[in-house]
């Protein structure tokens, strides 16, 4: 009877039935794939669009962090290109991804970052928008961009190629070493398309395009699956054959290897006037952007609004700290992972009284966008540091248009208004 007493007992304290197990281990397992987008990829491979695994946050262009590298992506097939240039935007168009507006002579366009963004839901953003302007190019397509991963846009570059369009590309070499920036550069260099690579220690840091003589995009998105998805960025489309002239200067430069500190400033038009409106073109190191910079801070009067990615610029940073002495109403949001950096300028900022703040996206907010007086913008490839400033090779634009800077002031309050309420990430 002891016995029996000691196997009953035995028997109740006997772990959990091995189904039980299994079955646990497997919730588990599931969880853990759909939190590190593996499902996103199963799912679009039973579609019959095999997507990839989620890349990891795109980081400091200064070095202030370790990239990995981002996962490969998959090949897009696009709709024949169209015999006639694509049509201007409607007035103001939305999108998941993507935020437009258009007026006279210009469109701006702000990403629209989600979280957690998936592969599969990578649709209507600015790749899209690009390679249906690369689409309808008739003579020539210039595209200078630090990093390249998006093959939408790869794609309609090789179309153009095709059809008779002359085609240049300039790369940042560092980019090569992830594998599918070095595939879609093959890929182009496969169809004839001349790509210099940028092999200088400091970076080719530009971000633009050209079409036709006529259309410039400039702002601060690489051309990268996380700048266009998960990343806040601007960028702005100008027709204007006199800027277009600019940056072609400034991608003959590139071309020739002369860029950075290897030649003089090729600017052709440094100030464009427009009837309530003026643009004036920089590119660095050979024009001085910082001192552009701060002498449109010394001038501002009412109130500056600033997004930085990246900020260890100290003249930029005495020009706003003096602002806010004056009297004027400065606010800052810089990106949280470069706030607590070597050499940041948040600490400095904040003790001066500056309304300054860490963004609240789980990815990066990548603009590098200073709003003065509600009338002048000033954007492009230029982060706020002194290598950005004397090393790199860079643009930026001086835009004084109180149209544009009402466009840029609603993202300034709509990314300052995720600073103060941040996306809970995961």
């Amino acid at each position: 009877m002891a016995r029996r007493r000691s196997q009953r007992r035995t028997r109740k304290s006997a772990p959990p039935k091995f189904s039980t197990l299994v079955a646990l281990l497997l919730v588990l397992g599931g969880l853990w794939l759909y939190q590190n987008g593996y499902l996103d990829r199963w799912l679009s491979a039973v579609a019959g669009t095999e997507a990839p695994a989620v890349e990891a946050p795109e980081v400091t262009e200064d070095g202030a962090f370790a990239r990995p590298a981002p996962s490969p992506q998959p090949a897009v097939t696009q709709a024949p290109a169209p015999s006639i240039s694509t049509p201007a935007p409607e007035d103001a168009i939305e999108t998941e991804a993507l935020r437009g507006f258009r007026d006279a002579w210009y469109q701006v366009y702000f990403t629209k970052p989600a979280y957690p963004e998936r592969a599969a839901g990578r649709f209507g953003g600015l790749d899209e928008t690009l390679a249906a302007d690369i689409d309808g190019a008739v003579e020539r397509v210039d595209l200078a961009t630090f990093d390249l991963d998006l093959p939408r846009v790869v794609d309609a570059l090789i179309r153009a190629r095709q059809r008779g369009v002359v085609v240049r590309v300039a790369i940042d070499g560092e980019n090569l070493e992830t594998p599918e920036v070095a595939k879609l550069t093959g890929d182009l260099q496969n169809t004839g398309i001349p790509v210099f690579i940028d092999q200088r220690q400091a970076f080719m840091h530009n971000k633009f395009l050209i079409l036709d003589h006529q259309v410039v995009w400039t702002g601060s998105a690489n051309l990268t699956v996380n700048d266009v998805y998960r990343n806040n960025n601007n960028m702005l489309r100008i027709v204007e054959p006199s800027l277009a002239a600019n940056y072609t200067a400034k991608m003959d430069d590139l071309m020739a290897g002369t860029g950075g500190t290897a030649g003089d400033s090729v600017v052709v038009n440094p100030t464009i006037e427009f009837d309530d409106a003026s643009l004036t073109t920089l590119f660095a190191p050979d024009d001085p952007i910082t001192d552009a910079i701060v002498a449109h801070l010394n001038a501002a009067q009412q109130r500056v609004e600033v997004l930085a990615f990246a900020y260890t610029s100290d003249p930029i940073a005495e020009a706003m700290i003096g602002a806010k002495q004056r009297g004027v109403a400065v606010r800052v949001v810089m990106e949280s992972r470069n706030s607590k950096g070597t050499g940041s300028e948040f600490e400095p900022l904040q003790n001066a009284g500056i309304d300054v703040h860490t963004d609240g996206n789980c990815y990066i907010m990548h603009n590098k966008t200073i709003i003065i007086d509600g009338q002048t913008v000033i954007t492009g490839s230029f982060n706020f540091t002194r290598s950005a400033e004397k090393q790199n090779d860079e643009n930026l634009v001086v835009v004084r248009d109180i149209g544009l800077a009402a466009r840029y002031t609603e993202e300034f309050e709509r990314i300052y208004g995720q600073a103060m309420q941040p996306t809970r990430c995961g």
